[in-house]
C-alpha cells in the first residue's frame, strides 16, 4: 500500500529541480529552464589525448607528454561544478534517470563534432563492479552511453567487467592515480572495432586510461573517450 501511495503521490506532485530545488515546470526535463541555461559546455582548447582544457589545442597537455594514454582521443563536454554537477549527482545517485537523456544529448553532440566520430563501431561505458550494481537502480554510464549511440546511430554494447570493490570516489588524487592495471578486462573482439567509451566524470583520468588500455588488448584498433565532466583543477578546489 506504501508503494501505491509514494507513487501516486510522485506522479501527482511537481518534481523538484536537483539544484536550485524548485518545482519544474511541465515542460522541464531534469533541471529547471534556468539551470539548463547554467549548464554550459567547455568552450576553450582540449588537449587532443586526455580532454583537459589546454592553452592550445594543437598540442598535448604535460600529462599526456609525461604519460600518453592509451585512448586516441577524449571529449569532455563541461566542467564537474554549478548545475552540471547538480545534474549529474542527481542521475547517478538520487534516481534521477530523467536526467540521463538531455545530459547524453549534449555529450552526443560534442562527439559527433569530432573527426573520429563517423568511424567509430561500438558505444560502450565505463562499468561499476557487479556488487555495487544492487545498491543501484541503473548505471549513469550505461544510460549516458546509450543515448549517445541512439543519436550517433552506432551499436551500443557492453564490453569491459570491472575488478576489485574499491570506489574512486573514496580516494585522494594520489589514490585514484595508483589504480590497478588490471582493473578492468574485456572479452576478445571480432574484428577490430573502433570503440567509443563513455563515462559520467573524470577527476585524474586513470579510470578512462586502465578501461581503454582493456579494450585495446581485447583488441580494439582505437578507442576513444567521452565523458559529461572534468573536476576542475585541484587548485580550484575548496
Amino acid at each position: 500500500m506504501g508503494g501505491v501511495l509514494a507513487a501516486a503521490t510522485e506522479a501527482l506532485l511537481p518534481g523538484m529541480c536537483p539544484h536550485c530545488d524548485l518545482p519544474l515546470a511541465g515542460d522541464d526535463r531534469g533541471l529547471c529552464g534556468a539551470c539548463w541555461a547554467m549548464v554550459i559546455p567547455h568552450a576553450g582548447a582540449s588537449c587532443p589525448k586526455c580532454g583537459r582544457p589546454v592553452d592550445e589545442a594543437s598540442e598535448p597537455c604535460l600529462g599526456c607528454v609525461r604519460s600518453t594514454p592509451p585512448q586516441s582521443a577524449t571529449v569532455i563536454w563541461g566542467e564537474h561544478d554549478g548545475a552540471l554537477r547538480s545534474a549529474i549527482l542527481a542521475l547517478k545517485h538520487g534516481g534521477r534517470d530523467d536526467l540521463a537523456d538531455p545530459l547524453a544529448f549534449r555529450l552526443a553532440a560534442a562527439v559527433g563534432a569530432t573527426p573520429w566520430a563517423a568511424s567509430l563501431d561500438v558505444v560502450s561505458w565505463v562499468p561499476s563492479h557487479a556488487v555495487r550494481r544492487f545498491r543501484r537502480p541503473f548505471s549513469a554510464p550505461r544510460l549516458l552511453s546509450a543515448g549517445v549511440a541512439r543519436r550517433l546511430d552506432v551499436a551500443h554494447r557492453k564490453t569491459l567487467a570491472r575488478h576489485g570493490l574499491g570506489r574512486q570516489a573514496q580516494r585522494t588524487r594520489a589514490r585514484r592515480l595508483e589504480l590497478s592495471a588490471r582493473s578492468f578486462s574485456a572479452g576478445r573482439f571480432a574484428g577490430r572495432p573502433k570503440v567509443l567509451l563513455v563515462d559520467d566524470v573524470m577527476t585524474t583520468g586513470a579510470t578512462i586510461r586502465r578501461a581503454a588500455a582493456a579494450l585495446l588488448e581485447a583488441g580494439a584498433s582505437a578507442v576513444f573517450g567521452a565523458c559529461l565532466a572534468a573536476t576542475p583543477p585541484p587548485r580550484r578546489l575548496t
